[in-house]
C-alpha cells in the first residue's frame, strides 16, 4: 500500500467516525418529531370528533325547535331581552350623569344653608345657636332625608 491509499483510508475512517454520531442524532430527532406529530394528529382527530358531536347536537336542537315553532318565539324573546338591556344601559348612563350633577349641588346647598344664619326677624328659631361662635344651623328634615337616600344609592 502506498502512502496515497493510506491517506485515503485514514480520511474515510475519520469521516465515518464523524458522520456516525450525526446519523444517530438525526435518527433520534426524526423519531421524536414523528411521535410529536402522531400525538398532535390524535389530538386533532379527537377535537374534530368533539366539534362534530357538538354540531350534531345543535342541529338536533334547532330542528326540534323549528319543528315545534318555538324557534321564532325564542329568537323574538332574545331580541326583546337584548333591547331591554340596551335601554337599561342608556337609562343608567343618564341616571349616573344626573346623579353626578345633583348630589354635589344638594351638598353645596346644604353647606350654604348651614353656613348662613337666618335673618333676624324672619321668625325662624336657632336651636343650635348659629349666631353664636362655633354654632351651626341644622338642615331641615327633608334635605337630610334626601341626602340619606342619595348616600344609600
Amino acid at each position: 500500500m502506498d502512502g496515497f491509499q493510506t491517506a485515503l483510508l485514514v480520511l474515510a475512517a475519520v469521516l465515518v467516525g464523524a458522520l456516525l454520531p450525526l446519523v444517530v442524532q438525526l435518527y433520534s430527532i426524526l423519531h421524536t418529531l414523528r411521535q410529536v406529530l402522531e400525538k398532535g394528529a390524535r389530538d386533532i382527530a379527537e377535537g374534530t370528533k368533539t366539534v362534530h358531536a357538538i354540531a350534531d347536537r345543535i342541529d338536533r336542537l334547532t330542528s326540534g325547535l323549528e319543528k315545534d315553532g318555538k324557534l321564532d318565539t325564542l329568537v323574538s324573546g332574545l331580541t326583546a331581552v337584548s333591547e331591554t338591556v340596551v335601554q337599561l344601559r342608556d337609562t343608567l348612563k343618564i341616571a349616573s350623569a344626573v346623579g353626578a350633577a345633583v348630589v354635589p349641588a344638594v351638598g353645596a346647598a346644604v353647606r350654604a344653608w348651614r353656613s348662613h344664619p337666618a335673618p333676624e326677624g324672619s321668625g325662624e328659631e336657632d336651636p343650635a345657636g348659629a349666631d353664636k361662635p362655633g354654632g351651626s344651623r341644622e338642615a331641615p328634615a327633608e334635605v337630610a332625608e334626601l341626602l340619606k337616600k342619595e348616600v344609600a344609592r
